[in-house]
């Protein structure tokens, strides 16, 4: 069975724009004065950038896809439900690194209330993590996989490695070997761990990898077992633009590697410029829109 493409924006970012901006509501002292910080405001002018895209692109809204929070991007959320665009929203508590629900046992109605199309959880493989803190993790995502499996909203889980100082330590320090020699290992097993303890997802969001064999590795432990349906995307992780795009080469060279949801690495320069004064809102709207687009043609043009 053949998907179809997943081109998403992700800014469901909450801890990660606390770390660029501060809290939300406090002054942030710009390049060209101060501002109050406001993250809706920042999440509208992001999901305008989407809409910018389009059009050169010749896709039609159904052809996207963004990954936003409720806390700051509700209304965002409520206009792309309107706008026909596919909506996935978190589940998890921002960057807990064991798996926490963010409304608790409230979920459920939240997830109901903006009627998702898939919903998204971040999982750590850090093996320097206690093992009991690693189970009780996938003990919770598995009690959410099953509470989504007879409903229509698609299961969404975003991998992230932690190099600890061992694997560091036997590449020589190096981060360039340890991408290439050991992420993709371990994220093949951070896959293969969630799936026997009773997590199934239908989209695993991965971190880019600098093979082709690397992400079929990838592919093969997602689809292991029947699971055909299953997708696996690329994530941007802050990186360079031209590092972004090397990982989107080599993923579309390879079958079930069906797209990308791109967060940091399309807006934080946007937006960091429309919070200095540096760009207006349609100034930055129009940047997002354009590394979208690179994104999007990257892909297509490899696919």
């Amino acid at each position: 069975m053949t998907n179809p493409p997943l081109y998403i924006l992700a800014f469901d970012h909450r801890v990660s724009l606390n770390k660029m901006f501060g809290p939300h509501g406090s002054t942030y002292a710009g390049a060209n004065g101060s501002t109050t910080v406001d993250y809706s405001l920042l999440k509208e002018i992001i999901y305008d950038g989407l809409l910018t895209a389009l059009p050169a692109l010749s896709l039609s809204t159904s052809d996207v896809g963004i990954l936003v929070d409720e806390e700051f991007g509700a209304g965002v959320a409520r206009r792309a439900r309107q706008d026909g665009v596919l909506l996935a929203m978190p589940a998890e508590k921002s960057m807990a690194k064991i798996f926490e629900l963010e409304y608790g046992d409230e979920f459920a109605s939240h997830i109901e209330e903006f009627d998702p199309d898939q919903v998204k959880i971040l999982a750590f493989k850090d093996t320097s993590q206690p093992e009991e803190d690693a189970r009780l993790s996938r003990t919770r995502l598995a009690e959410l996989s099953d509470w989504l499996a007879p409903r229509r909203q698609k299961f969404m889980v975003e991998i992230l490695v932690t190099p600890t100082a061992e694997h560091l330590e036997s590449v020589g320090g190096s981060t360039e070997r340890f991408e290439e020699e050991i992420r993709p290992r371990l994220m093949c097993e951070a896959i293969a761990e969630l799936q026997a303890g009773g997590v199934e997802a239908d989209v695993w969001k991965v971190e880019g990898l600098h093979s082709e064999a690397a992400y079929r590795e990838v592919v093969t432990q997602a689809t292991d077992g029947g699971r055909t349906h299953a997708q696996t995307i690329i994530l941007g992780r802050g990186a360079p633009e031209e590092t972004v795009r090397g990982w989107l080469r080599m993923g579309a060279a390879v079958p079930g590697l069906d797209g990308f949801a791109i967060g940091r690495s399309t807006w934080s320069d946007a937006v960091t410029a429309f919070m200095d004064g540096h760009l207006d809102r349609t100034g930055a709207a129009q940047q997002i829109g354009r590394n979208f687009a690179e994104y999007v043609t990257v892909f297509r043009e490899q696919r």
